[in-house]
């Protein structure tokens, strides 16, 4: 074997073993994308973004999410599929052809591979001894691997997905457009209802982002209606309980415990999803004039949750809005 021959060899292997690796962890880690995933998907987004705010289009972006997980996939399997063809490209000899058992050629390999990780096996082409028999077996188990866990991500992501979208309609079924002004709760059982219901709801988005980490492609299903796009949503509620925790009317004020929580609550939500959106590069002049703070929540002082706290939650939050495209 050549020097040339042995880096190919090495070259194939390593990219077999990187792509597994790089679906396992991004499908079992919990913890965000593998490191080809994370770096394909954001450079996709950020494109696809782009491409958005040349010329806005909901739906657009509402496509980009479920092409992207397709992407993904794709590009596991093709890079398996590199990845086998250079191991038994690299070496002479190692696969025949059946009738007149010669050497298959370059493009012959190339056929071999594929219909080798297929799993059809034709058997017009076959390994010619040991240890390339032992490599084409391990070659159908490492495919069947990889498209099981492909398969298993993608039917996976879809109820994520439709979750997400469920939070956000739970969020405006409550509230749709609120002022800050100290006249629209005018009652405790106003106040308290909404606060418990926002409160139950901002519970279940913070359990609901840790499922960023096992799906991270969730990140990037745009909804195309605003209502139900969850980081508005999201950040509408945080705007409002934010003012409820430090309203002017001490009566309609939850207690110093749900206060706590609640920033608590909102810290975790952000922590989740710190791991999965690439929010550095967007512009912090863009995401204040979308989303602009109402008046009375910067002059909130509460000794618990104040606007000094809140202030840098919320620019979190709407940078997740921008990131998703709003």
């Amino acid at each position: 074997m050549t020097l040339v021959n042995a880096l190919i060899l090495v070259a194939g292997i390593a990219l077999i073993i990187f792509t597994l690796f790089d679906a396992l962890v991004t499908i079992l880690s919990l913890r965000g994308g593998g490191p080809a995933t994370t770096f394909l998907s954001r450079k996709l987004w950020h494109g696809a973004l782009l491409i958005h705010r040349f010329k806005s289009c909901h739906r657009f972006l509402a496509a980009t999410g479920p092409l992207l997980m397709v992407v993904v996939v794709v590009v596991w399997y093709a890079s398996l599929y590199l990845g086998w063809f250079l191991v038994f490209f690299s070496v002479q000899g190692n696969v025949l052809a059946s009738p007149t058992l010669t050497e298959a050629s370059g493009l012959e390999k190339l056929y071999f591979t594929g219909v080798t990780l297929s799993g059809l096996g034709y058997g017009d082409f076959t390994p010619s001894s040991f240890p390339w028999t032992m490599g084409s077996t391990l070659a159908v188990f490492t495919a069947t691997l990889l498209t099981s866990l492909g398969l298993s991500y993608i039917i996976g992501v879809v109820p994520v997905a439709l979750e997400k979208r469920q939070m956000a309609q739970q969020i405006n079924a409550v509230i749709d457009n609120w002022t800050a002004e100290p006249g629209q709760f005018t009652t405790p059982e106003d106040a308290q209802f909404v606060w418990q219901h926002l409160f139950s709801i901002q519970l279940n988005g913070a359990k609901f982002s840790t499922k960023y980490g096992a799906y991270p492609v969730v990140a990037y299903f745009h909804a195309s209606d605003k209502h139900a796009a969850f980081p508005v949503a999201y950040l509408k509620a945080a705007d409002l309980l934010f003012y409820l925790a430090n309203h002017p009317d001490d009566r309609l004020r939850p207690s110093q415990a749900e206060i706590k929580s609640l920033k608590h609550l909102m810290n975790m939500h952000l922590d989740n999803l710190d791991p999965v959106l690439d929010i550095s590069g967007d512009n912090p002049e863009l995401a204040a004039s979308r989303f602009n703070v109402p008046a009375a929540l910067t002059s909130m002082d509460g000794d618990t949750f104040c606007w000094r706290d809140y202030a840098p939650l919320r620019r979190r939050i709407v940078a997740a809005c921008v990131y998703d495209g709003w």
